[in-house]
């Protein structure tokens, strides 16, 4: 019994809201539709803005203070080391988010989110 008092009381809440945010001379219908325009037109950018990225092989600056280098593509995977913000590095290639290096002549593996490309000079 209480909790179907509880959800009247929020859908009575909330209808009155929905109703205030209604211009004048206009279905609320149309605030609804333009909400929904503006999310898909931000996700639309977004996913512009993700292909903009390049993430092959090439050299790549650190932008992270320190960013853990790991013998596993994982969080798990143990740190062997740490690179410093502002280090060169070349990435061999990238796989679910982490991009694959060289650490003392070993195969490691760091986060590439903290990556930026850096076009090379011809």
């Amino acid at each position: 019994m209480k909790i179907i008092m509880l959800c009247c009381l929020g859908l009575s809440f909330t209808l009155p809201a929905e109703a205030s945010s209604c211009l004048k001379g206009q279905p609320c219908g149309n605030i609804q539709k333009s909400a929904n325009h503006q999310l898909q037109s931000s996700a639309a950018s977004q996913k512009a803005n993700r292909k903009k990225l390049y993430r092959g092989a090439g050299n790549y600056l650190v932008t992270a203070k320190r960013l853990n280098v790991r013998g596993d593509n994982l969080l798990d995977g143990r740190p062997v080391g740490q690179l410093e913000y502002g280090e060169n590095i070349y990435v061999y290639r990238f796989s679910h988010g982490w991009a694959m290096i060289t650490f003392k002549n070993e195969v490691a593996w760091v986060s590439g989110r903290y990556l930026r490309y850096q076009q090379s000079e011809l």
